[in-house]
């Protein structure tokens, strides 16, 4: 009888419903682990039981296991003994993401089950590399983007206003969340994680089997800077069947469009220098409607300003992305690839970005999108594709068309051949 394959992913959130950017990507990546490949696929999560909210775990997973809480003092310790006083200096997420019990109880499970491959999700979570050494398995870190290389374009474009913990800001203790507010400590910060996290990068790049990208410009940077062939890519896909359907909206003139959860730090960023920089130089806009979540802190900023407007979760993103003329989505910093960049362009949304928003994106500029980094170059961009419905219409054509091509979830996932799976 053949044996069954086993597979463990360990993240640190619950990805179901998928709702945000890194939540879509996991959720399709053990759907397609499972329906593809046929693995068993069981997830290990650093987070509480509680989000689940009495929902049933997806279909395509065996097992749903939780992480052992980490509290307060683990998390001081770990930053004053591995962040700041030993050789090794971890990065301050390895930190607040490690105990000595969820690294006994991780062996425990990978000695019980037999796992033929464990993926370990993020950066922050490689230190558990511990929990399978010695293990025949295969030992995979889905990376998705280089952190380092974030932090550095975040140092280089913050304001006093950036929250630099970003995502895993509510797992710091109390004493650094208050420490967070004043600028000088949030550079101060950034300037030492940089070349903690290229250390981090480097040691787990030569521990692990494989590391995972989602940008092929990232995966061929890592393994040019770091003489490996360890780094593959795993693109982001979008559900094109859903966001490329036909849907019957009135286009509002002047209307363009931003999606994004603005309480993270480059989504926030992103929509100061949108209204700041660029809808301050656009003729033709009328209405910029931002939509996601949106700290009460942001609204306020932009309170007075008639243009702007927050639109918060909405239950049909199709619908009221549809109902703008254009995508206006630059990017402040960041790295991979953006979901929300490839969900518009298969919505037939013309999109305007810049750089960091093309990234890891084969498109063409004036065909597929429209790219710039120069600010008065972006508006005149939208103002040129406010003027045309024609213009609109062959870009977004054009962009739908692309994103079918080599972004859809059944291509994206036969990428996985590359580990051996």
């Amino acid at each position: 009888m053949k044996k069954e394959k086993r597979l463990l992913y360990i993240s640190n959130r619950v990805f179901w419903p998928p709702m945000g950017g890194h939540e879509v990507e996991l959720y399709h990546y053990c759907q397609g682990l499972h329906d593809k490949y046929g693995y068993l696929v069981d997830v290990y999560i650093f987070d509480t039981e509680e989000k689940i909210n009495g929902m049933a775990k997806p279909e395509f997973l065996n097992e749903v296991m939780f992480a052992c809480p980490i509290y307060g003092l683990t998390k001081m310790s770990n930053i004053i003994c591995k962040s700041l006083l030993s050789n090794e200096k971890w990065p301050l997420q390895n930190s607040l993401y490690f105990s000595r019990e969820n690294k006994k109880k991780i062996r425990c499970i990978v000695e019980k089950k037999q796992y033929d491959v464990v993926i370990v999700d993020m950066i922050r979570l490689a230190t558990y590399y511990g929990s399978l050494h010695g293990f025949n398995c295969k030992k995979i870190l889905n990376i998705d983007d280089t952190l380092s290389k974030r932090y550095k374009r975040q140092l280089k474009a913050m304001t006093s206003k950036t929250d630099i913990a970003g995502q895993y800001y509510s797992q710091l203790p109390r004493l650094a969340r208050s420490m967070l507010g004043s600028p000088i400590i949030k550079k101060i910060i950034l300037k030492m994680e940089i070349p903690r996290m290229e250390r981090a990068e480097k040691k787990f790049s030569e521990l692990y089997d494989h590391v995972i990208f989602v940008s092929p410009i990232e995966t061929a940077e890592f393994n040019k800077k770091y003489k490996t062939s360890k780094a593959v890519t795993i693109s982001l896909g979008v559900d094109y069947p859903y966001f490329s359907e036909p849907i019957a909206v009135n286009k509002e003139p002047g209307k363009v469009v931003y999606v994004g959860n603005m309480v993270t730090s480059a989504n926030a960023d992103s929509v100061r220098f949108i209204v700041n920089e660029v809808l301050s130089k656009c003729k033709n806009v009328k209405k910029a409607v931002f939509i996601g979540n949106c700290p009460e802190s942001l609204f306020r900023e932009f309170d007075t300003n008639k243009i702007v407007h927050f639109s918060g979760k909405v239950s049909d993103l199709r619908g009221e992305v549809k109902k703008g003329m254009v995508f206006l989505a630059p990017i402040a910093y960041g790295t991979g690839i953006k979901t929300k960049i490839l969900e518009a362009m298969a919505m037939e949304m013309p999109v305007v970005t810049n750089s960091v928003g093309a990234e890891g994106i084969p498109g063409v500029n004036g065909k597929h999108w429209c790219v710039s980094d120069n600010p008065t170059e972006i508006a005149s961009y939208v103002d040129s594709l406010l003027e045309s419905q024609e213009k609109c219409d062959d870009v977004g054509k054009a962009a739908k068309q692309f994103v079918g091509e080599y972004f859809q979830w059944d291509i994206v996932l036969s990428q996985f051949g590359k580990l051996g799976l």
